[in-house]
């Protein structure tokens, strides 16, 4: 994985970890070659999160349960590599096969119709490629309970994808699920385009809560003063150890699977 491990105060009182916006990082990052970027914080949870950063604008609060399908030592996504089944409520689901990346990101897979996306935490940055289908309800419920094999719900270029980052993989199964709630944060609360806040409850119970915000490559360091700011002004506390939330949903399932 890309890993640009980063000292940096920021540059505002209470900064979150996002380094200076003259840092040669957002240089780097604007001429990566990537689709988008994601700025995400891990904050420490505490109740009323996401109706503290809507305040009274109306916003709807979105349910989300995810599953990892990967072997039973989850074996793919100790290496990078990510199928997940999204039950997006309303008989809606989709699948997403994604690629973490080694090296350059010249180097990933780009198979058309794929994004490229770089996570930027505090400290760290990540880019990934994916393909997202949308799954019937029917089949995708079948893929879950383990009664349809997960090919079948994965496109031609779904499949060739995973075939070339994982090649004869054993049947998969579903673990989970995540259960996530998201809130989309009004523009004209937080000055950003694609905000929003998620509260995940793992299997085990345990919780985390994510604030993110995405961008274009060039717009990454404007974005990250204004999520610096966002967050000051309504005194959130991110927690010590940034992270994406797959990578801490990873560490439940091999906690609970004893691996």
């Amino acid at each position: 994985m890309l890993d640009r491990a980063r000292t940096a105060q920021g540059d505002l009182p209470g900064a979150v970890g996002f380094p200076p916006s003259d840092d040669a990082l957002w240089t780097w990052v604007a001429g990566s070659g990537v689709d988008s970027v994601e700025l995400k914080v891990l904050l420490r949870p505490g109740p009323g999160t996401g109706a503290r950063f809507t305040m009274h604008h109306a916003t709807r609060v979105r349910q989300r349960r995810l599953y990892l399908l990967d072997t039973p030592a989850l074996v793919l996504a100790r290496a990078g590599v990510h199928v997940r089944l999204r039950d997006r409520g309303r008989d809606r689901w989709d699948v997403t096969v994604r690629l973490r990346g080694e090296g350059r990101v010249a180097d990933l897979p780009r198979p058309g119709g794929a994004r490229v996306e770089l996570d930027l935490l505090p400290g760290h940055a990540f880019h990934s490629t994916e393909l997202r289908e949308v799954v019937d309800v029917d089949r995708a419920i079948a893929c879950r309970d383990g009664r349809l094999d997960t090919r079948e719900v994965l496109t031609g270029a779904q499949a060739a994808l995973l075939d070339e980052a994982a090649p004869g993989v054993a049947a998969l199964r579903a673990h989970g699920p995540l259960a996530v709630e998201r809130v989309t944060v009004p523009r004209p609360r937080c000055q950003l385009p694609h905000a929003r806040h998620e509260r995940c409850r793992f299997p085990g119970g345990r919780v985390l809560e994510e604030f993110s915000a995405r961008c274009a490559p060039d717009e990454a360091a404007d974005v990250a003063r204004a999520v610096t700011r966002f967050l000051a002004l309504h005194d959130a506390v991110r927690v010590p150890e940034q992270r994406t939330k797959t990578a801490a949903w990873l560490d439940e399932l091999l906690r609970a699977a004893g691996v």
